[in-house]
């Protein structure tokens, strides 16, 4: 399976996932989690996962006006879990990117993006049955881009 990164912000889906990876084979070390889009990029750029589970509602938890710590999200940076696969793909794509969402995959800006950047998806509620499916399935086979 290689370097799986999921990047979802509910830690219950965050941990159903992990533990669906895990029964179908993952190995821990081989496998990291991000609840935020900054985390994610943070992973995805220094750790270069081959799978990223990306949720596309994903959002940036507010700060409610109070200061945050560390760093925060700039004008362009992904927004939603849509933004971050785009990102994703254009950074390295070779990189296998799979968007799991409860939303309609037939969504425009959800369509396009499996359309044009040979991005696939899950309807979630995630089944283990349906995530080996797509895991089992050969990738279209893409240049690994270099940074």
């Amino acid at each position: 399976m290689g370097r799986i990164l999921v990047v979802e912000d509910s830690p219950s889906a965050r941990r159903l996932l992990q533990d669906v990876l895990l029964r179908l084979g993952a190995e821990l070390p081989n496998l990291r989690v991000a609840g935020t889009i900054l985390e994610a990029m943070t992973l995805y750029s220094q750790w270069r996962p081959n799978v990223v589970f990306v949720d596309v509602e994903l959002r940036e938890p507010a700060s409610n006006g109070l200061p945050t710590r560390g760093a925060t999200a700039g004008e362009n940076d992904p927004k939603d879990g849509v933004d971050l696969a785009r990102l994703m793909r254009t950074r390295n794509a070779g990189t296998r990117i799979i968007l799991c969402s409860a939303t309609d995959p037939s969504e425009p800006r959800i369509a396009a993006l499996a359309r044009d950047h040979d991005i696939e998806y899950i309807v979630k509620p995630l089944l283990a049955a349906r995530v080996a499916e797509v895991l089992s399935r050969t990738p279209v086979a893409r240049p690994r881009m270099e940074p």
